[in-house]
């Protein structure tokens, strides 16, 4: 039987125009937008990877990764992933992304969100919070 991670692929891609468009959706706490376009100029430096997400053949969304050290380790870094909303993967796309991680010889995955759900699903999967981070925007 074939399974939803086997129909799942990363693919490199130069598409920072539709990446653009799918990143936008993504919540973030950047009342100045400049989220989405420091995101695109990693990708345009070479200091981070995007990957078109396909599945079955069709193109359901985009992730922005890099890899760091981490201590005496490698760390794949998930900068921004987004898939379309009606696509019901997110259990495959966790393992395909830890694949990706692997191939980068990482021992260890991180990502920052603002999302309350994804965090919920992602600790129910084998995540755990490392940190919490709180922003305060100053008035000038």
């Amino acid at each position: 039987m074939i399974s939803a991670l086997d129909k799942l692929a990363l693919l490199a891609s130069a598409d920072l125009t539709g990446a653009e468009v799918a990143l936008r959706q993504i919540p973030n706490d950047d009342p100045n937008g400049a989220f989405i376009p420091t995101v695109l100029d990693q990708v345009r430096k070479g200091t981070a990877n995007l990957c078109e997400i396909h599945h079955d053949g069709k193109k359901i969304g985009f992730t922005v990764y890099t890899v760091e050290s981490f201590g005496t380790h490698r760390e794949f870094v998930s900068i921004a992933t987004t898939i379309d909303s009606k696509t019901p993967l997110r259990f495959a796309l966790d393992e395909l992304l830890c694949r990706l991680a692997r191939q980068n010889n990482c021992r260890s995955i991180r990502m920052h969100t603002a999302r309350h759900g994804l965090v919920k699903n992602a600790l129910a999967i084998g995540w755990h919070t490392a940190e919490i981070t709180l922003r305060k925007h100053l008035t000038q």
